[in-house]
């Protein structure tokens, strides 16, 4: 599924908007905000994202690598790293799906 960084960025602040309501976090979410330090994101909640994510778009992503990685560094993952993420396996899965072509060499 091709999606460009907008529509990416656009539909992970809705999700987390929509999550968000039982948080207790008042703040503007923007891509500057951390997701586990800011909002306050437990890891089910992440489980439910990183879901909700996947399901969207069709695409299976490795989150539970994104959040181990995260978690082994001990910091805090943006929004907007979270969309920098999705974008680069949305791409790839694209890439994955084109069909192969070869250039030059040909038998003419």
């Amino acid at each position: 599924m091709q999606s460009n960084v907008p529509d990416v960025q656009a539909y992970i602040l809705s999700t987390i908007d929509e999550l968000s309501r039982d948080w207790d976090y008042s703040e503007p979410v923007t891509t500057e905000t951390g997701l586990f330090a800011q909002l306050g994101l437990e890891s089910l909640d992440a489980v439910i994202l990183a879901t909700s994510i996947q399901e969207h778009y069709g695409t299976q992503m490795p989150f539970a690598q994104l959040f181990a990685e995260v978690g082994e560094r001990q910091r805090d993952l943006t929004i907007g790293e979270l969309v920098e993420f999705v974008q680069h396996h949305l791409q790839q899965a694209d890439n994955d799906r084109s069909p192969q072509t070869t250039t030059g060499g040909g038998n003419s």
